[in-house]
Parts: structure tokens; C-alpha cells; sequence
């Protein structure tokens, strides 16, 4: 094959390469599912059996409600660019079967960036009976700048954590 041959493929299949990437990702974003919108925060949610709200979204640090069983999983500070909040959830039991709570179910997402585990949680898995509310503590472990965080539920859309809790630092 002659150079000019070889040179003629290449001005024709890099290009073809190049408008196939493009065309694979615009097709890749136009059929993925939308994303449904976390309910504003101080609103209520539906999760799997029955209501939640976040009562509060608090900075650990500036926070001296935190009982004495959360500071061993707390022992070590947050890395860099990141901090800690303690949400306060409320949830309420409306279906005749109840609510199934496990605190592992829940967990904290932002738009484009990743999902945190809760590094403390209070109480544990449990139960409640149709009619009766719980109110629990997640400790989370987040970025600093993170934007559009929601706490997500099992079978909810989620629940906005706002952005006061950010820092501001960078």
C-alpha cells in the first residue's frame, strides 16, 4: 500500500472515529433515565412504607450534640476538602405492614460526584408499626463542594440536603 494510500484511510477513519464517539455519548445521554428531583429540604419524602423529612442538616464541628457512643467512629478527622454532617431524619410508618428502617439503605449522592456511606448512624435496623414515627441520626462524610446533595431512600425520590452546611472552604 502507498503512503498516499495509507494517508487517504487515515483522513477518512479518524474522522468517522471521532463522529461515532459523539454520536455514542450523546445517544448514551439521551437514554439514560432522568434523574428524579430530590424533594426540597424541610419537605417530606415517600420511602418504602411510609414518610421521611430531614429535620436538620448539621456541621459535626459545629455541632456538640453528638452522644458519646458516635466519637469512636469519629475518632479520625476528615480528610481534605472534606466534612462531616449529621442529618436528622424523621420517619413515619403509613402502611398497614409498617416501616423497615436499616440505616445502611441510606445514603448520601450529588449530581456528577459519587454516593457516601454513613459513617455513624443512631438507632439501628428496626421496625415501626404503622401509625408510629422514628427519628434518626446519619453521620455522613462529604465533599466541601460538592453541589445537589440528596439523601437517597429506599423506594423515594430523596431528600435535598440544602447547602448550609457547607464550609466554603476550598
Amino acid at each position: 500500500m502507498s503512503r498516499s494510500a495509507a494517508l487517504q484511510r487515515a483522513k477518512i477513519l479518524v474522522p468517522a472515529l471521532l463522529l461515532g464517539l459523539v454520536a455514542a455519548l450523546i445517544a448514551g445521554v439521551v437514554m439514560s433515565a432522568p434523574r428524579n428531583p430530590p424533594a426540597p429540604l424541610g419537605a417530606s419524602a415517600v420511602v418504602t412504607g411510609g414518610v421521611a423529612r430531614i429535620n436538620g442538616v448539621v456541621p459535626v464541628e459545629n455541632d456538640a450534640g453528638m452522644p458519646a457512643s458516635a466519637a469512636a467512629a469519629l475518632a479520625v478527622p476528615p480528610a481534605g476538602g472534606l466534612h462531616r454532617v449529621r442529618l436528622l431524619v424523621e420517619l413515619t410508618a403509613l402502611e398497614k405492614g409498617g416501616l423497615a428502617y436499616d440505616p445502611v439503605e441510606y445514603t448520601v449522592s450529588g449530581l456528577g460526584t459519587g454516593t457516601w456511606k454513613a459513617l455513624w448512624f443512631s438507632p439501628g435496623p428496626r421496625e415501626v408499626p404503622q401509625g408510629q414515627s422514628i427519628n434518626a441520626t446519619l453521620v455522613f462524610e462529604l465533599p466541601d463542594r460538592a453541589v445537589d446533595l440528596a439523601l437517597d431512600l429506599p423506594g423515594g425520590p430523596g431528600l435535598s440536603l440544602g447547602a448550609a452546611h457547607h464550609r466554603g472552604r476550598g
